[in-house]
Order: C-alpha cells, then structure tokens, then sequence
C-alpha cells in the first residue's frame, strides 16, 4: 500500500467519508450575520432597494424625515429629497444646535 493510500484511509477514518471540514463549505451568511433591525415604530418600512450583502440595523424618524442606517450606507429620506452616504465615506460626525447633524466626508462634501 503507498504513502497516499495509507494517508487517504487515516484521513477517512478520522473525518468520516466526506473527508476534512473544507472553507469551501462556509458561507458568508455564516461568518457575517445580519445583525437585527431595530425600528422606533413598527409600522416603518425601509425606503430603499437593499443591496447583496447589505443588512439595515436602523429605522427611525426625524421631524420631516426617516433615517435609515445599514451596514453599508446612512439613508436620509426628505419629502422632496434624498441624501445616501456609504458609511466608509464618513470623516465625521458633529450634532448642532440638538436638530441639526453635521457630516463632513472624507471626499470634501458636507451633508447638513
């Protein structure tokens, strides 16, 4: 019996008939849950078209506008307009005057 047999047999016996435990078998729904949605009012729903990958971790409600936070972007939803930041654009983040947030990205935009 060669070398590669003797292996092969004590590597059946070992892990049984499908072999070793394999990456190939890992998702990534598995070593990446979602985390879950936390919303201030039930009856919020999210105002966008979630992408691959993508989990939303927040919705909540300002004075005129539903915020929405994911694991890839800051969604502010306007009656009238729409503000959408990828997180990783993020420089800062300062509050002023208690109702006004100030985003300061990392390619020279402001967001008020």
């Amino acid at each position: 019996m060669s070398l590669t047999a003797r292996v092969s047999c004590s590597m059946l016996s070992c892990f049984g008939e499908e072999g070793p435990p394999s990456l190939e078998y890992i998702q990534a729904k598995d070593l990446f849950p979602h985390k879950e949605l936390v919303k201030e009012e039930e009856n919020l729903q999210v105002p966008f078209t979630v992408l691959q990958g993508e989990g939303v971790e927040f919705l909540g409600r300002a004075a005129d506008a539903l915020i929405a936070i994911s694991n890839y972007r800051l969604h502010i939803k306007f009656k009238d307009s729409v503000i959408n930041v990828p997180l990783r654009m993020i420089d800062s983040v300062e509050s002023r005057d208690m109702f006004q947030l100030h985003i300061a990205c990392k390619d020279s935009k402001v967001v008020r």
